[in-house]
């Protein structure tokens, strides 16, 4: 299946990679890129893979999630009609949750 990532997930994924740099340096920011990559690529392969987020899904969508490294939240849904994985949302797990991911 082919991968779409929303604005919103790019944006936070932008903001934990700069965040990484600061704090943990370059060698930590590749591993997190790294790992990021590998999700993807996991996601596509095997798109129903990965649990039910229960809190976000309802009976239009089901959302799933993944963890990168441990300490971010990746949520997704699937389209099968149109074979596409929607990457809808990432954040740093010692936040708080965003209230809605789309």
């Amino acid at each position: 299946m082919k991968v779409v990532v929303s604005e919103r997930a790019k944006r936070n994924r932008n903001q934990i990679a700069g965040y990484i740099l600061r704090t943990f340096g370059e060698k930590t920011l590749l591993e997190f890129r790294d790992a990021y990559k590998k999700t993807k690529e996991y996601i596509a392969k095997y798109p129903t893979g990965c649990e039910v987020e229960e809190k976000l899904s309802d009976k239009e969508r089901t959302y799933r999630f993944t963890s990168i490294n441990g300490l971010t939240k990746l949520v997704y849904r699937i389209d099968e009609d149109k074979e596409v994985v929607y990457i809808v949302d990432m954040w740093d797990v010692r936040k708080e949750p965003p209230i809605s991911v789309e």
